[in-house]
This record gives structure tokens, C-alpha cells and sequence, in this order.
């Protein structure tokens, strides 16, 4: 992990973030040690109490932290887990009080000492803009949308311009613009009509949607930190994930490929649920109660603009969250992606501004230099999991058969070995890489319990 930044290293006078979505809140506050002001601009006004807002059309389904992001809000919102943990969320221990039921069939439970919150994504992006927002220096202007980027004669980017509910038109002149506006963001096009290269784009067609309800369980579980994630076993094509969240209640994700999505009605939701690989489900949710309505949403393509391989990129922006990096939500990994990018664009402009100089010339390259392990990580998860699916449509990468073999293999390995399954969790809540059960040691034994040489 990155240091904690000082709050002495001026980089600017100004600087903007587009999006007040958890990108943007964590980008506000790595931003909020190295400039005297940093804008946030939102289109959406925001709610005064925890709540669904239009801006983000994914919040009422299953949130939640991987162990990275847990480390990582406590080092840019310091004291924000704890507040989660006040405000409701409840305390999940990685593996004991989650049933996780994979390719080979349900986890050892164990306790892998990885604790995480369980929370709905409103009290999330709640407590962390009001942690945010207290910081002097950091303003939030709701009800704003973003109009075009300013440039100057060099083609760098040095302001946005903006366009209010109240219908004012103005401008901001910015040294750096952070672009946290989602999977629509203009920054490519904005990009080929200075001039650049088009953006090149790592694509996978995942064609995965999401049915989520809020269930008030039933009297004998209301006290229960269970949780159970149902992952889709080829060739069926259906998972769930039901998880206890703040305000007593659970909140039930089904997750369904190549357009086999979960309706919803909630007969027909809880009948779905019982082509899970595994009754559990069903069986939880026929005795809860629904709380409100059943919501969809779905999510054609897992996206990562390659931004880092363009030859050329200006000065005065840089991309975070869904217009960066948009991969498959059921690993749990976007909210990690944005913290780990408010990472790097921490430790970059610490490097830069403690060099001497101009502190933003060149950034970016630290900037996609800091992102690319962890973004390379996650990926590399989905893509080895989704192209299981026939469904998934995409590049296959020419190692995909051994990734699975060997997955399977240390799989199975971590039934038998408490310190294997320990480290193959941290691998997944991107805590450790990949490379750390390549060990030769893990491997060996993995492939002999597995009956290979």
C-alpha cells in the first residue's frame, strides 16, 4: 500500500472532479492533500439521507468491500470503516461467515482474518461524502453537468465547462480535471477530436444482468452476519449473492448470463432462484419478506480503456472508475479499482510535486504506471471466469486452459491446507498477486493432490 500523503505538497491552485460516485469521493479526497481547492461537479442533486439516486443505476443491488478497498479507504478517508461499521454495516469475516460455493462445490468455512463491511451502497457513498465533504477545501456543486473540457493551444486539458439545473452557464479553470463520470464519460471522444489517438478498448461481452430485492429475513436469522455467494457452475449460467446489510435487512442479487435473467415479479424470482447450483437461496429467501420493489440492471461488456498505451496523452486530466476501468460487478472488484486509482494518483502527484518542476507535467504516465498491476489483476480474474461461459464472447488469451487447470488444482489444495485457502482469498480480494500462489512449493503440491506432475 501507499504511504499516507502529506498534507504540505502543494501541486495547485485548482482542481476538478467529474462525479461525486465513490470514483469520485475517493479521487476528492487524494486530491484534497495537494491543491487548495478541489470541485466536485455532480449532476444529480444529492440525497440528504442515504438513498437511490439516478446516477447510479447499480445501487440497489449486493455492495460488497473486497479487503483492498477496506485498506485502502483507511489510508484516503481515514476513520470511513468505522463509521460504516456505526452506521449499520455488518462485520463479514472472510471465510467463516460467508458459504461461498465455486466450480468445485462449497469453501472450507474459516476464518482467513480479512474482516470487510457488508453495507447498501447508498449508506456507502452516504458516509463517505459527508467524511469528504468536511474537508475545507473541498466543495461539491450537485445539479452540474459537464459540458466540454477547455484546452489550450497545446491541446492539454486546463478547465471544464459546466452547465447547472438553475440554467447558468461558467467555466472553471483547472490544472487538473479528474474524469469520474462513468461508462459514458466523452474523454475519448474529447481525446480523437484534439487530435489523439482513438482509445483503445480490452473488451469482453459478458451479457450479464443483475435482479436484486431488500428481504427482511425471517426472526431466527435477523441477528445473523450470514451470507452466502452462489457462483455459476458451466454450463448453468445462473449465481446469487445474499448478504445482511445495514437496517436489519439482506439484500438478494441473482446474476444471470447470455439473457437467462432472473424476472421481476417475485414469484418468478424466487421460483429462478432454484436452478442455483445449490437450494440454499431459494430456501432463505421463500421465508424473508420483500421490501419494496425488485430492481434490474444490466451489464453488456466488461470495459478497460487502455488509455496507458496511447503515445501520446495531455497534461491536465486523467481518467478514474467506470470510464477507466468497468469490468464485471459480481467480483466485487470496481469499488477496489477506484480506491487502488486514488492510490496512484496519490503516490503520483506526491512523486511529482516533491520532484521540483512543474508537478503536473507528465503525471499521467505515474498515474497508469501506479494503476496497472491491480487494474491487470482484476481483469485477468474476470477474463479467466467469464470465458468459462459460452456466452461470454471475447479474445481468449492462449493460456486460458492451463489458468484453469491450475485453479482448479489449488482449489483443492485449499480444501486440505488452512494457509493455501488464506492466501488464495487475499488473491481474490486483491490483497496479494496473482504470482503469489505460482509459488513452486503451492504448485507442486497443488498439481500432485490433483493427480498431475
Amino acid at each position: 500500500m501507499v504511504e499516507q500523503a502529506s498534507h504540505q505538497i502543494s501541486a495547485g491552485e485548482t482542481a476538478v472532479v467529474v462525479g461525486a460516485g465513490l470514483a469520485g469521493l475517493l479521487a476528492a479526497a487524494a486530491l484534497s492533500n495537494f491543491f487548495k481547492n478541489v470541485v466536485v461537479v455532480e449532476r444529480d442533486r444529492l440525497p440528504t439521507r442515504p438513498g437511490l439516486r439516478k446516477g447510479v443505476p447499480q445501487g440497489a443491488h449486493v455492495h460488497t468491500l473486497l479487503g483492498y478497498a477496506v485498506e485502502a479507504f483507511d489510508q484516503l478517508v481515514p476513520g470511513m470503516i468505522g463509521r460504516l461499521y456505526e452506521a449499520g454495516a455488518v462485520r463479514i469475516r472472510r471465510n467463516q461467515d460467508i458459504w461461498f460455493h465455486d466450480m468445485v462445490g462449497p469453501t472450507p468455512i474459516r476464518d482467513v482474518g480479512i474482516l470487510t463491511p457488508s453495507v447498501t451502497r447508498p449508506l456507502l457513498e452516504h458516509v463517505a461524502g459527508d467524511l469528504i465533504f468536511r474537508k475545507p477545501n473541498v466543495t461539491l456543486r450537485e445539479g452540474t453537468r459537464l459540458v466540454s473540457f477547455l484546452s489550450d493551444a497545446a491541446h492539454n486539458i486546463c478547465g471544464v465547462a459546466l452547465n447547472s439545473d438553475a440554467g447558468g452557464d461558467e467555466t472553471i479553470s483547472a490544472e487538473l480535471v479528474i474524469d469520474c463520470s462513468g461508462r459514458g464519460s466523452r474523454l475519448p471522444g474529447w481525446l480523437q477530436q484534439q487530435g489523439y489517438d482513438a482509445v483503445e478498448a480490452q473488451q469482453l461481452d459478458i451479457n450479464m444482468g443483475y435482479t436484486s430485492g431488500t428481504f427482511r429475513p425471517p426472526p431466527k436469522w435477523r441477528d445473523s452476519s450470514w451470507a452466502c455467494l452462489m457462483l455459476a457452475i458451466p454450463p448453468s449460467r445462473r449465481a446469487a449473492y445474499i448478504s445482511p446489510v445495514d437496517g436489519g435487512h439482506w439484500i438478494a442479487t441473482t446474476y444471470g448470463r447470455g439473457g437467462e435473467f432472473a424476472p421481476r415479479d417475485l414469484e418468478g424470482f424466487l421460483e429462478w432462484t432454484r436452478g442455483l447450483a445449490h437450494p440454499v437461496v431459494h430456501d432463505r429467501l421463500a421465508e424473508a419478506e420483500l421490501v419494496g420493489q425488485l430492481r434490474s440492471y444490466n451489464i453488456p461488456t466488461g470495459i478497460w480503456r487502455r488509455y496507458d498505451r496511447m503515445e501520446r496523452f495531455p497534461d491536465g486530466v486523467l481518467p478514474a472508475g467506470e470510464g477507466f476501468t468497468s469490468f464485471n460487478p459480481m467480483y466485487g472488484q470496481g469499488i477496489s479499482l477506484a480506491a487502488g486509482q486514488a492510490l496512484a494518483l496519490r503516490a503520483a502527484l506526491k512523486q511529482s510535486a516533491s520532484s521540483g518542476g512543474d508537478p503536473l507535467r507528465g503525471l499521467a504516465l505515474a498515474y497508469f504506471a501506479g494503476c496497472f498491476e491491480l487494474n491487470a489483476q482484476a481483469w485477468s480474474v474476470m477474463e479467466t471466469r467469464d470465458l468459462a461461459f459460452p456466452s461470454t464472447q471475447g479474445l481468449r488469451p492462449a493460456d486460458f486452459d492451463e489458468r484453469w487447470r491450475v485453479s482448479h488444482a489449488i482449489r483443492r489444495l485449499a480444501e486440505v491446507d488452512p494457509d493455501v485457502h488464506r492466501l488464495s482469498v487475499r488473491v481474490l480480494h486483491l490483497m496479494e498477486p496473482t504470482s503469489a500462489l505460482q509459488d513452486p512449493k503451492i504448485m507442486q503440491r497443488a498439481m500432485a493432490l490433483a493427480g498431475e506432475t
